[in-house]
């Protein structure tokens, strides 16, 4: 009997230790795919893959610390996708029925706060928009309570205490919020904000007329003619 137990527990357990690394594996080409897909601007697919990474059998979980750091990397990944793809809602940090943070993952908090601070700018009432700006300070102040080394949390607090304060002083109007620059159909910018900002563009009311265009001249060119200028009309040597 013993001849025949033995051996089925050996292959019990290597076959739930070949789950586990077998799920992990999965995980990390999950989190390779979904780290790929954000380099390139393809936000929708990192947040697929970090959605398929965030969905691996809990058991994974609690095997010791197997896997904690695939399933935080797979939601700082799924945040980030989120936020740029303007899923400002989606990043709203939980909260418990006392209004208390349950979030405590200061990359997540960064972006919710991040997120609070881009929804703000579309608010064209003043009094509204002071309001969320208040909230966005707040939202700042959790990530530092969170993380007090952040030196983009430290930076974006004080910005938006400024921003509050000077729309406080200001006269109430209304006012656009961030203004989105004119983007021309034929372009080849991606629409709306990405990692590296908003597609940019001329001033409103700008002539782009006054721009001339200066093509430098060739080297034996400036020799025969120094002096910039216009330029006559080329003679073809030999």
């Amino acid at each position: 009997m013993k001849s025949i137990v033995v051996p089925a527990l050996l292959a019990i357990a290597f076959a739930v230790t070949g789950f586990v690394f077998w799920t992990m594996g999965k995980t990390e080409g999950q989190l390779a795919d979904a780290h790929k897909q954000l380099a390139v601007l393809q936000y929708a697919g990192a947040d697929a893959e970090s959605e398929a990474a965030l969905s691996s059998p809990p058991m994974l979980q609690r095997v010791g610390a197997l896997g904690r750091a695939e399933q935080t990397d797979a939601r700082h990944v799924r945040t980030t996708a989120e936020y740029w793809q303007a899923q400002y809602a989606a990043l709203e940090p939980k909260r418990d029925a006392a209004g208390a943070l349950i979030e405590s993952d200061p990359d997540v908090l960064l972006h919710s706060a991040n997120a609070s601070f881009r929804a703000s700018h579309g608010e064209t009432d003043r009094n509204t928009a002071l309001r969320r700006l208040d909230g966005v300070v707040k939202s700042y102040a959790d990530v530092l309570k969170s993380n007090n080394t952040s030196l983009d949390a430290a930076y974006n607090y004080e910005y938006a205490v400024r921003l509050r304060d000077a729309m406080a002083k200001a006269r109430p109007q209304n006012a656009r919020g961030a203004a989105n620059l004119a983007r021309s159909d034929d372009s080849d910018l991606p629409a709306g904000p990405t990692i590296h900002g908003r597609p940019g563009g001329p001033p409103a009311k700008t002539d782009m007329a006054q721009f001339k265009i200066v093509i430098p001249k060739r080297g034996e060119e400036r020799k025969d003619d120094p002096q910039a200028g216009k330029g006559g009309t080329k003679i073809r040597k030999g």
